[in-house]
């Protein structure tokens, strides 16, 4: 587990993002539950703020790919 200290304009999703390297399977939620109070915070946290960011609880999996169509060539 590890503790992010918040800096100026940080947002949950974006913190998420760079320590799981994805916002899927529920992972900003997952984030919300294991600490307590976050949910109250504005979107832009407040600098100073410790979040917990532990192992997450399964495996993540990579976004789908979509293939690309061409109409017209």
């Amino acid at each position: 587990m590890s503790t992010y200290i918040t800096k100026i304009f940080d947002r949950l999703d974006r913190i998420c993002y760079d320590r799981y390297g994805s916002t899927s399977n529920q992972i900003v939620e997952w984030v919300i539950e294991q600490n307590p109070g976050i949910e109250e915070q504005p979107i832009i946290l407040a600098a100073g703020l410790a979040i917990n960011l532990p192992e997450p609880p399964r495996e993540l999996t990579a976004p789908p790919v979509i293939q690309q169509i061409f109409l017209w060539r």
